[in-house]
């Protein structure tokens, strides 16, 4: 497990993982821009996953939680989570899928 600038980054249970907050946007001068905000570094090992997964044929899937959290000085915000889910789950997913299909 590795905290990078206050953020989770790793694996546990065989899925990676990247935490990032997403705060309300203070900046928001109009109805056309976005209500909250948000900055995700992807580390290298995340980026290699996915990479991994598109060299497998597989389009690589990402899964996304969101927590709400308060900051140290009491600020609101979503605290947001990225996974990638492993192969076999991922085909196991899909598998499941019934998309009303005959086929």
């Amino acid at each position: 497990m590795a905290n990078e600038g206050g953020r989770y980054t790793g694996r546990y249970d065989n899925i990676l993982k990247i935490d990032f907050p997403i705060f309300k946007n203070q900046f928001k001068d109009n109805d056309r821009a976005p209500v909250k905000s948000g900055k995700i570094e992807f580390t290298k090992e995340f980026l290699k996953e996915m990479v991994s997964h598109a060299k497998q044929g597989e389009m690589p899937t990402v899964k996304v939680a969101i927590w709400n959290r308060t900051s140290k000085k009491g600020i609101d915000y979503e605290n947001a989570r990225l996974e990638i889910l492993p192969l076999q789950e991922v085909a196991v997913a899909s598998e499941e899928e019934d998309d009303g299909l005959p086929f």
